[in-house]
């Protein structure tokens, strides 16, 4: 499974900035097959990822995914879903999806520095049949269609520099915060 994921351009990369040993370490002395106890009791707990697809051409799309925790449901070891939202309407994963079913997740518990690195495969599901047999896991949401990803790897990710998010948004000041901010990143003030 390893061999799908990893291109002789991480090979190279690892041997010239030194650090094939311990990555063949990590790779050797994990199960990057499939989600272990811990991961799945994270996933559990979380209320937010981010997912990323990409073009057939490759240019890459990233969205934060965000709601209720349990937005991400593990079904089993090697499969999770997630509702799906129309948003801004402008489909960027969806559309990726279309024509490239590649996708990743990071999945990062700022509370607790801990970060998970999935990469597999997508389906997008809609039909009626097939939603309602996961619907009971997002009762609470009004969603548009599901995305269930079959994990080829999976990884615990180095929890280095976590504490910068987690200070920021413990510093953050509600008094100034700015309302206009989404108009003006639009260019509309």
């Amino acid at each position: 499974m390893i061999k799908k994921i990893f291109h002789e351009g991480h090979e190279h990369a690892r041997l010239k900035y030194n650090t094939k040993a311990n990555a063949d370490y990590w790779l050797e002395v994990l199960d990057t097959t499939k989600l272990n106890s811990a991961m799945i009791a994270m996933i559990n707990e979380m209320s937010y990822f981010f997912f990323a697809t990409a073009s057939p051409n490759g240019q890459p799309n990233l969205n934060f995914k965000g709601g209720e925790k349990g937005i991400l449901h593990v079904i089993n070891d090697k499969r999770i879903v997630f509702p799906d939202f129309a948003g801004n309407g402008i489909m960027h994963s969806m559309g990726d999806l279309e024509t490239n079913n590649k996708v990743s997740l990071l999945i990062a518990d700022f509370n607790h520095n801990a970060r998970i690195k999935i990469a597999g495969t997508a389906t997008v599901i809609f039909e009626d049949a097939y939603v309602h047999e996961y619907a009971k896991f997002f009762h609470h949401y009004r969603f548009d269609r599901l995305i269930i990803i079959d994990i080829e790897y999976v990884l615990p990710n180095c929890p280095k520099n976590m504490y910068i998010v987690r200070d920021s948004i413990e510093k953050f000041d509600k008094t100034k915060k700015d309302l206009n901010i989404i108009q003006k990143l639009c260019g509309f003030i």
